[in-house]
Parts: C-alpha cells; structure tokens; sequence
C-alpha cells in the first residue's frame, strides 16, 4: 500500500530530478534556458558607423545566442575622386548561422527603382517594403533597410547602396525591428558616405 509520505516522497523526487536536468542544461546553453550573450560596443564591425547604437540596436533584433562573431571586410575602399569602387561587409554569425549582412558598395543603377527592385528587391519581397527619409531612396521591412546614397556630385547615377538584411529575427519584430534596421542602415551610410571621400551631400539623417 503506497502511504500518503511515499507519495510526497516519490512527487519530492521527481521535481529533484527536473531541477538537475533543468539546471545541466542552463548550465550547457541549451534551450530552454538558453544564455544570450550582450554585445557589447567594442564587438561590433567598424563598418556600422556608431558601435554603441549599433550594438543596443543588434541586441534588439538579433536571436539569442551563446556568442556571436563579427566579420568586417573594407574589399574596396576609394581613395580620392578618381577613383570609383568602394567596397565594405559586416557579417554577423551566431549558433553557426549568418544572422545578418551589412553592405556598402559604390554602385550605378539607372534610377532608384532599379535600384530597389536589383539591390534590396533579391533579399526581400518589395511588397513588404516601406519608404523612409533618407539619401535618394531608403525602404526598409522588419527584415531590411536600405539606403541610396548620393556620393559623386558631377555623375549623378553614381551611388553608395547601403543594405541591411536581417536573416534571423530575435523577440523584437515588426515596426521596432524595422526602426531598428533603419538606424543601422544610416549609421552604416553615414560611415561609407565618409569613407568613400563622397562629396556630394548624403541627405541620410533623419528629418
């Protein structure tokens, strides 16, 4: 006959050896426990502009991860008005997956639609795209930003695209991602605009 103290004794147990599970696996990282690292400023790719509103941004919207791993490649960068390539990636990885890409690159596109439909248009859908103020063009989605910037005065098709491309999202999705992603998208235009040696006004600031 099972006593009414066997029974506390055998619910006691169990909740033990839940505990001890639960605690191995905080202990290890795994889900559902799962520890997100903070980035932290001195992290973050050069790239971005300003590495402390980019990383409070990139804790937003990226998933959680134990770490994450920053790559920041300049393939390309101008060096007087000469010259017409300008090339920078920021690759953001985590869990062994690419989260996110940042990238600027001098480019020359007929008009701003060709533009939207060729550099932002092949990552994301440009029904869910929505127009902000910024450069010549900016649209941006919870997933994307991207921003047309002017560069040199006397070619006028001759552009710095700058593209975000969020391909994990983290708990903050919708209009806060999208503000997010839109900050990120004009720290990293403002950055290129600068290092490109562009002379011709940027217009990414917001207002």
């Amino acid at each position: 006959m099972i006593t009414t103290r066997s029974k506390a004794a055998f619910a006691l147990g169990a909740a033990l050896l839940v505990l001890a599970a639960a605690g191995t696996a905080y202990a290890l990282g795994l889900s559902p426990f799962e520890q997100k690292t903070t980035i932290e400023a001195t992290a973050v790719c050069e790239t971005l502009g300003d590495r402390a509103e980019a990383a409070a941004a990139l804790n937003r919207v990226l998933p959680a991860e134990s770490s994450y791993a920053f790559d920041d490649a300049k393939t390309h960068l101008r060096t007087d008005a000469s010259d017409d390539t300008y090339e920078t990636s920021c690759f953001v990885n985590g869990g062994g997956k690419q989260l996110m890409s940042v990238t600027a690159e001098m480019a020359e596109y007929g008009n701003s639609g060709t533009w939207e439909e060729e550099a932002v248009g092949q990552l994301v859908s440009t029904s869910d795209l929505a127009p902000f103020n910024a450069g010549d063009k900016a649209v941006a989605s919870a997933s994307a930003a991207a921003i047309y910037v002017p560069c040199v005065s006397k070619e006028t098709t001759r552009h710095l695209s700058v593209v975000v491309n969020l391909k994990k999202h983290g708990d903050v999705q919708g209009q806060q991602s999208r503000r997010d992603l839109i900050n990120l998208a004009r720290s990293a235009a403002a950055y290129a605009h600068e290092k490109a040696k562009c002379e011709a006004p940027s217009k990414v600031s917001a207002g």
